[in-house]
């Protein structure tokens, strides 16, 4: 049934969605905006479109009680989704399941100026944290590459820029507050309900639905990037020389030809400098290498040596969250794992080895960086600093011969799989790599007792 007049709920939208996910246009809407429908919604894909369904009914929540009263009236299994930049099955229902949309709750609540802690509505995108907390000063003390991303869908990910001595979102959040299964909202923090707290900052939607978050951050802040383009065995030798020097320091790698994008970013009272503005379009240069490599395999390793040409040594000064965020037109499938730090570099020169040696029909680089350990149970980073490596497929090409070929080396390095992006471990292999894995099981069955939030992939991941 279609929620009642009046309830809360905004009408469905797909053309909306759509816009949102694939055009960006997210970032640029004010907090607090939202776009009337235009129309009926009865589908859901993820940015790559490697993700669907078409669940009886997709929810979009204006407030906490439209959201509590959506999930006590729901039927069949129930998911939250944000920006849609989660490649794994996190958000897929059956056909007679519920899909939440937290778009319309976005927004700061409230700030604490003497702690540097703000909250927002979960489905603030985090492309619009920036400004808004510029204007409080107060910046994040990192954030991912891609600022499309909800909050909610982001911290319940694990997702993370780069820095050794910096950690993942999730360990950043002080409180939050969420809506359970039986449409009750709680509140939680260290002090208050800890273990819920510690389940469901990083829950991967499956203790409940996240409805605002409150982060730790600092003063605002500039950063200072350098990109440098480099044969691929001098941007290894760099990061083996550098990566302590660094507040970030990362590479993107293109295995077939031997070039490497290096990216360095450090602090900064510098004053900004000018826009750079591109000679060419970067996105449409990047659509035509991946779908020519794609169509003509041989010429591949000619377009990967020659990106040097097109990509000029750089020096940008910005705000943080204008530092932060890549543009990403072009899509593209992901698998990512964490390996032990000390271990991160071999790791990637075996996967390296491997795509030459088995010639993978791959045109995107490998994306190299480091986070710092955290304690959030179901975290890649618990209790050990990290090397996380990520793998990119062009989105018309299948993925799957390349990622099933390169993911037991990951399993060799006691890898552990970033949950928003695709991978094949099941609860018997995932209950090795985390410690608290069982602590999580434990509150997440108290918090759902009937699973209505475990879809089948959260059943696979956390019940086998």
């Amino acid at each position: 049934m279609p929620p009642p007049a009046n309830s809360g709920f905004l009408p469905e939208r797909r053309r909306l969605l759509k816009h949102l996910g694939n055009l960006g246009l997210a970032s640029i809407l004010p907090l607090g905006t939202f776009i009337p429908a235009t129309a009926r919604s009865e589908t859901w894909q993820n940015w790559s479109g490697g993700q669907k369904a078409s669940p009886a009914h997709i929810l979009y929540p204006d407030s906490e009680e439209a959201l509590s009263r959506g999930i006590r009236q729901a039927q069949g299994t129930i998911r939250a989704f944000g920006g849609g930049h989660s490649y794994s099955a996190v958000v897929p229902v059956p056909a007679n399941g519920t899909l939440i949309s937290l778009e319309a709750m976005n927004g700061l609540v409230s700030h604490d100026t003497s702690h540097l802690t703000a909250t927002f509505f979960a489905g603030t995108r985090i492309a619009a944290t920036g400004p808004v907390l510029k204007d409080i000063g107060q910046g994040l003390l990192n954030q991912p590459d891609i600022d499309l991303q909800s909050l909610g869908g982001a911290i319940s990910t694990a997702t993370h820029g780069n820095g050794r001595q910096l950690r993942c979102l999730s360990a950043n959040v002080t409180a939050l507050r969420l809506v359970l299964a039986d449409g009750s909202i709680v509140s939680c923090s260290p002090e208050n309900n800890r273990d819920l707290f510690e389940a469901a900052r990083l829950g991967v939607g499956s203790i409940g639905v996240l409805s605002q978050v409150t982060l730790q951050n600092r003063a605002a802040y500039r950063l200072r990037e350098q990109v440098t383009v480099l044969p691929t065995d001098e941007a290894v030798m760099l990061m083996q020389k550098e990566r302590d020097q660094h507040r970030h320091i990362e590479f993107f790698a293109f295995p077939h030809g031997n070039r490497a994008l290096v990216k360095r970013i450090n602090l900064t009272t510098s004053p900004p400098t000018a826009p750079i503005e591109p000679s060419i379009d970067e996105n449409a240069l990047v659509e035509f290498a991946a779908e020519s490599a794609r169509k003509w395999p041989w010429i591949n390793p000619y377009l990967q040596q020659v990106v040097g040409m097109f990509v000029a040594d750089t020096v940008r000064i910005a705000d943080s969250f204008a530092i932060f965020p890549s543009v990403r037109a072009v899509q593209v499938n992901e698998m990512e794992y964490s390996v032990p730090a000390e271990h991160g570099l071999e790791c990637f020169e075996e996967i390296i080895a491997t795509i030459r040696k088995h010639d993978v029909p791959v045109f995107f680089p490998l994306e190299f960086r480091y986070t710092k350990s955290d304690d959030c149970w179901l975290s890649p980073f618990y209790g050990r600093d990290s090397a996380s490596i990520s793998l990119h497929q062009y989105h018309k090409q299948d993925y799957r011969p390349y990622f099933n070929l390169i993911e037991p080396i990951f399993h060799k390095y006691k890898g552990r799989p970033h949950w928003g992006k695709l991978h094949s471990l099941k609860a018997l292999q995932l209950r090795a790599l985390y410690p608290r894995f069982d602590d999580f099981l434990r509150i997440r069955s108290q918090a759902d007792p009937q699973g209505r939030f475990l879809n089948n992939h959260a059943r696979a991941i956390f019940l086998g």
